[in-house]
């Protein structure tokens, strides 16, 4: 329990830092505004989470690609341009789409390379919610909610309560340091925390709560590894999401994205091999 209680107070303390810096290495200068506040503003990353329709850059890009041929090819095309027409978000649409992809993601981890985790909705939601976030914005509010959960579980062991009451008081003591945090964060240099919403918070709460059950469970090890294996996938996952190749190809080609996604899933499940994982450990036998 020490060693988890260190391990989580270090990972907070190191990325407080580096949030701090990243913020502040955005503001740029009084003289550097007008030469690089156009630059920043098209390299900044869109979140998918926020619907947005007029003047937003997945509008604009489905505006460029001329549908042509076959209506039947072009089903999905044609649906999601009188979608967008009709007001609906081309990024939900996007989000759609990713959202099985990263789920094929964590199958292949699953299955092909061995990673446990903590299933597949929970790496899945935890990667929406760094692309709510931003990446460094998310580890950091990950890192302070996970010793949070930590250390007011320790507060609340040993009262005499049913679990679900034990459990709420824990959510009550994690909400309320997330809100001195939320408080202080102009205070320490963390400005961009400030903007983040009710959907990510709860969904780090969740990936606490799973932290904590899987501990009472099973060993300290055991849910520490599993936590860290599960957000490792998770960041993978919100790199993929946020790359601006694939939303792309989504869009423009959501009838190939949509069959490649089918069969990358079927391959998955016709593997039949050792994991990855289990090569490494038994290297020794299979070298034999």
């Amino acid at each position: 329990m020490k060693r988890m209680v260190i391990i989580l107070t270090l990972l907070c303390f190191f990325s407080l830092p580096v949030g701090i810096l990243a913020v502040n290495s955005q503001k740029p200068s009084f003289g550097e505004i007008v030469a690089t506040g156009s630059a920043q503003q098209e390299t900044q990353e869109i979140d998918l989470t926020v619907p947005k329709a007029d003047g937003d850059r997945l509008t604009t890009l489905l505006e460029t690609q001329q549908v042509k041929g076959w209506w039947v090819v072009n089903s999905l095309k044609l649906a999601i341009r009188k979608a967008v027409a009709d007001g609906v978000s081309p990024n939900t649409l996007v989000l759609l789409f990713l959202f099985p992809l990263v789920a094929a993601l964590v199958a292949f981890s699953r299955q092909v390379v061995g990673v446990n985790g903590f299933g597949m909705i929970v790496p899945a939601l935890l990667s929406i919610a760094f692309v709510s976030t931003g990446g460094m914005v998310g580890l950091v509010l990950l890192s302070f909610v996970m010793t949070s959960a930590v250390f007011g579980r320790m507060a609340i062991k040993k009262a005499r309560i049913p679990y679900l009451p034990k459990l709420a008081v824990l959510i009550w003591l994690i909400s309320i340091a997330v809100l001195g945090l939320l408080i202080m964060s102009p205070m320490i240099g963390l400005e961009r925390l400030m903007n983040v919403g009710i959907f990510p918070i709860m969904i780090f709460v969740l990936l606490a709560e799973t932290f904590i059950e899987t501990q009472i469970t099973r060993s300290v090890s055991t849910s520490l590894g599993m936590t860290m294996e599960t957000i490792i996938l998770a960041f993978i996952a919100y790199k993929l999401m946020s790359s601006t190749w694939i939303q792309n190809q989504i869009l423009l080609q959501p009838e190939i994205s949509a069959i490649l996604i089918l069969v990358l899933d079927l391959l998955i499940g016709k593997y039949k091999g050792l994991r990855l994982s289990e090569v490494w450990r038994f290297r020794k036998l299979l070298s034999k």
